[in-house]
């Protein structure tokens, strides 16, 4: 892997695209909203942790939920003006078998 890294780095077309994708995830407009995301799920953490739904158990759970759904969520956010059934989507997904599955056995540890 770091072989094909090392190839990779050494053109300087990819190196200088690797800057830019990270010049334009730096941007301001992208780090007010994932900051927003973090602030969100912090108050909700929290939240859950005063009522007793969430522990410290969960939070290699939560950091998934938050990195693989969460923050792919935000970034297809354009979709809301194409598709007239965008929320109702999102609302099956988030409430979905699984979503519900996955929420109550983390819960208990067996």
């Amino acid at each position: 892997m770091l072989i094909i890294i090392a190839l990779l780095w050494c053109k300087k077309d990819i190196r200088d695209s690797f800057y830019q994708l990270i010049k334009t995830f730096f941007h301001k407009q992208i780090l007010t909203v994932l900051g927003f995301a973090v602030v969100w799920t912090s108050i909700c953490i929290v939240l859950f942790y005063e009522i007793g739904v969430w522990s410290t158990d969960n939070l290699k759970t939560t950091l998934v939920w938050v990195i693989t759904y969460a923050f792919v969520t935000i970034f297809e956010t354009h979709k809301i003006k194409s598709s007239k059934y965008y929320f109702k989507s999102q609302i099956k997904e988030t409430i979905g078998l699984s979503a519900l599955l996955t929420f109550i056995l983390e819960l208990q540890s067996f």
